[in-house]
């Protein structure tokens, strides 16, 4: 009996690994044969880059002045700050001064009239030298006004900022507060929407960090789970997004957004709902340098797995089931291995290391190519990323190892997890448009702002 398990488990890992290879193998492909897609100066559309704060992420200051240098035609950047001391004003402050000749900047701390008042803000012109023909770039900053409390405060900030848009935008761009972004991302992620076809386009991110905390590694493995799960189900990532203007108004997207928890889940139904194709751009894997321990790794794994669970309820159990079977199998033929070894059943430690070694060198072996076609492009992307061999590869195994349990306690939590702390904020969710904001909390540091609770 012990023997026909040893042989299952040796052939159920055998065909997971199997079906990871394909899976990945798909994405792979994209990846490797990307061309970052230019268009001429008079094909692009106007566009109005969207940008929600709430306190001062470690990169945001070198990311603002990323935006503000677009090689861009004719585009204007739209912020919502979470209050009026939120420390993220001085920041966007600091960064409209550094760059000097660079940005115009507007601030309206008016309610939805978006009315335009002195807030200690400079403004100077732009150098079209460094960011082409167009001429200015202005940044408007707004305080936000109405807290809605049937969404988070990120959605109250998008609805606002869409009041503050004129129909002259043929294009809405959403971004995170720690993109990095390059001269041409702009250009990149609008490019295909040339195509009537596409009603929006999103890039990804690949985790790069600079310390390497165990915490930052786990978060690394998972994540390239997430980014394969994300090209095959073409599940958008909304800190670097495109969609067209017409798509938001006609889709009643702004209300919805009133009424829900994230952005990119209630877009990526408005397009299915107008069968419209949504794009991914493979050119635009961005760089994320932050470190993270495990306990926010955690936390957020639970936080990104409970908003899949929210906006695709359809497919849920089923990838519920297949994710616990793939890693409970591994967990559970590992332990029988040492148990086997002890006991003397020498050829059903066998089966079982065999299963486990086959599965182990795939997932190996897939996310080191995968890593390896993300450091790619973001070197393309004229980025600087350290080298793959390192301190860091050293502890890759035990992160892989220990990705296993985390992903395990993640999934499981986020199918029943109702309430869930961001960025201070508890809110409790309880269907895509089932939303209520029970707790503002207060501004934390970065790596404290992910905390979820059952």
């Amino acid at each position: 009996m012990l023997l026909q398990t040893a042989m299952f488990a040796f052939w159920a890992l055998t065909g997971f690994a199997a079906g990871n290879t394909v899976c990945t193998a798909l994405t792979l492909f994209v990846l490797f044969r990307h061309r970052a897609t230019v268009s001429a100066d008079e094909d692009l559309p106007r566009v109005a880059v969207l940008l929600c704060l709430r306190g001062a992420d470690p990169s945001l200051a070198g990311g603002l002045r990323r935006l503000m240098h677009q090689r861009y035609p004719d585009f204007e950047i739209f912020i919502a700050i979470d209050s009026d001391t939120d420390p993220a004003w001085e920041i966007v402050n600091q960064a409209n001064d550094g760059s000097s000749h660079t940005a115009s900047l507007t601030s309206a701390l008016g309610g939805e009239s978006g009315s335009q008042v002195s807030c200690g803000v400079s403004s100077v012109s732009r150098s079209s030298d460094a960011l082409g023909p167009s001429g200015a770039c202005i940044v408007h900053a707004s305080t936000l006004r109405d807290r809605l409390k049937t969404c988070s405060l990120k959605c109250s900030s998008l609805v606002q900022l869409l009041d503050q848009i004129d129909d002259s935008f043929e294009v809405l761009v959403l971004a995170d507060s720690d993109l990095e972004s390059h001269p041409t991302w702009l250009r990149e992620l609008v490019a295909p929407l040339a195509d009537p076809r596409i009603g929006a386009t999103f890039g990804n991110r690949w985790f790069v960090p600079t310390i390497g905390w165990m915490g930052s590694l786990v978060r690394q493995v998972c994540n390239a789970i997430g980014v394969v799960t994300m090209h095959l189900k073409q599940i958008p990532w909304g800190g670097s997004l495109a969609i067209r203007a017409s798509v938001v108004k006609e889709s009643g997207l702004r209300e919805t957004l009133t009424r829900s928890i994230v952005d990119d889940g209630p877009i990526r139904v408005a397009l299915k709902k107008r069968r419209l194709k949504l794009r991914f751009v493979p050119s635009l894997m961005m760089a994320n340098r932050e470190d993270c321990d495990l306990r926010f790794a955690h936390s957020f794994l639970t936080r990104q797995l409970k908003w899949t669970r929210t906006y695709m309820s359809a497919g849920w159990p089923a990838m519920l089931v297949y994710t616990l079977a793939v890693l409970c199998t591994y967990l559970v033929t590992l332990v029988l291995v040492v148990v086997c070894l002890f006991q003397g059943f020498n050829t059903e430690a066998y089966w079982f290391a065999a299963g486990a070694m086959v599965y182990s060198v795939t997932v190996m072996v897939l996310w080191l190519l995968l890593d390896f076609a993300a450091r790619r492009i973001i070197r393309a992307q004229g980025e600087s990323v350290p080298g793959m061999f390192g301190m860091q590869f050293l502890k890759i195994p035990a992160a892989m190892l220990l990705s296993v349990v985390i992903h395990i306690s993640a999934i499981i939590r986020a199918t029943f997890l109702r309430r869930v702390v961001w960025r201070g904020v508890t809110y409790e969710v309880r269907g895509p448009s089932d939303v209520r904001m029970l707790d503002e909390g207060t501004i934390q540091s970065p790596l404290d702002t992910s905390n979820v609770s059952l």
